[in-house]
């Protein structure tokens, strides 16, 4: 299987379609351009500034440094090792650390800084590290097929919920018959409920498969579908294909007994692009002319 144009798992349209790599690839180099526009208006002396507050006492100031050095670490190689210098320290307060790594997705198809996150996602000490660590590696769980089997492997694998909730959460962007397989098989029957709704949010883009609407269409009609499951498989139909889908979406939002279910109904019937069904499937975000204004990891 080719993989899914990211631009539509990332809620470019309401509907999914598979597409070829080189789409992804065009997606991808997005996120590059997008950093770039801070170039207009920003220097290098302002990038050492950012640089040199990675040096001050305060955490919260090192936190908003290498936050802010996300539109730069993909121009230089120093200040990419800079940041991957912050991410390894393990003297550095974790929070920064975390950020780091969120920075480093940027960069990510670098093999020193993808080794880097997935090596400290399997064996790391703190869980949410390791956690922000597999979501990091989103891109290149798309892009790179060793990658995207750790990440799958600790998807079905990993003893930390919060960890293995991450894995499934990073498996979004990437399309294999296994990937959809196994996340079909997560949401269908996972003892975990939590990691049922995950595995439902990262086959968003994938519903463009018959196998993936009908699973989403049982979860959604069954009332005796856990509510957080049910509400997933029911917002999942925002991305539909078929009248099918709109005619069940249709029938929860007038006929159905919970409020709750009606509710995610009438949301799904909406705008596809909501801030609401964006968040919860989180998607890039994109200004009027395609260019990203956030990505998933700003929320996390």
């Amino acid at each position: 299987m080719t993989t899914w144009l990211v631009a539509t798992v990332l809620a470019a349209s309401a509907s999914a379609a598979p597409s070829s790599d080189a789409s992804f690839f065009s997606a991808a180099a997005g996120v590059s351009d997008s950093m770039g526009a801070a170039f207009k208006t920003a220097s290098w002396n302002e990038v050492d500034t950012l640089l040199d507050l990675l040096r001050d006492s305060d955490p919260a100031v090192r936190r908003q440094a290498v936050r802010s050095l996300k539109a730069w670490v993909s121009q230089r190689s120093s200040t990419r090792d800079r940041v991957l210098d912050v991410y390894r320290d393990s003297s550095e307060d974790l929070s920064v650390r975390r950020e780091a790594a969120k920075t480093l997705s940027v960069v990510s198809g670098n093999s020193e800084i993808y080794q880097a996150l997935l090596d400290y996602a399997r064996r790391g000490s703190d869980a949410g590290l390791r956690a922000i660590s597999y979501k990091s590696l989103y891109w290149m769980v798309a892009q790179r097929s060793d990658v995207r089997d750790d990440v799958l492997d600790a998807a079905r694998r990993e003893s930390d919920p919060s960890v293995r909730l991450a894995a499934i959460w990073a498996l979004f962007g990437a399309n294999d018959s296994r990937v959809k397989d196994s996340l079909l098989d997560i949401a269908k029957r996972d003892s975990s409920e939590a990691a049922r709704v995950e595995s439902l949010k990262s086959l968003y883009g994938m519903m463009g498969y018959s196998e993936v609407r009908d699973a989403a269409y049982d979860l959604a009609r069954n009332t005796g579908t856990p509510a957080s499951v049910r509400k997933a498989a029911i917002l999942l139909h925002s991305n539909r294909v078929t009248s099918t889908q709109k005619d069940l979406l249709e029938e929860i939002a007038t006929r159905d007994r919970e409020p709750a279910m009606r509710a995610a109904a009438i949301v799904a019937l909406g705008n596809p692009r909501s801030e609401e069904l964006t968040g919860f499937f989180h998607l890039v975000r994109r200004d009027n002319n395609g260019v990203m204004v956030s990505d998933p990891l700003d929320a996390e």
